[in-house]
């Protein structure tokens, strides 16, 4: 076996060792992601049984998520 050819297999190892760890952080981001929106529908669903809360509040709200979903999307600004 020559040196090239065990150098050559050692670069394919460290990109594949990227390509996973590439994934991987994804996959973290994706699961923060779905975190934090099954808090922000808690959060809203708690708005929308409390007296204290207006219907302003909700709408609030929703926008504010659908502005971190959809921030090139116009109607997050619903009033």
């Amino acid at each position: 076996m020559s040196i090239c050819n065990i150098s050559d297999r050692l670069k394919k190892l460290r990109d594949l060792r990227e390509q996973l760890c590439s994934k991987e952080k994804n996959w973290e981001e994706a699961f923060n992601l779905r975190d934090w929106i099954v808090d922000q529908i808690k959060e809203t669903h708690k708005l929308s049984e409390s007296k204290n809360s207006t219907k302003q509040d909700i709408i609030e709200r929703l926008a504010d998520i659908l502005c971190v979903l959809d921030p090139k999307d116009g109607s997050s600004n619903v009033k």
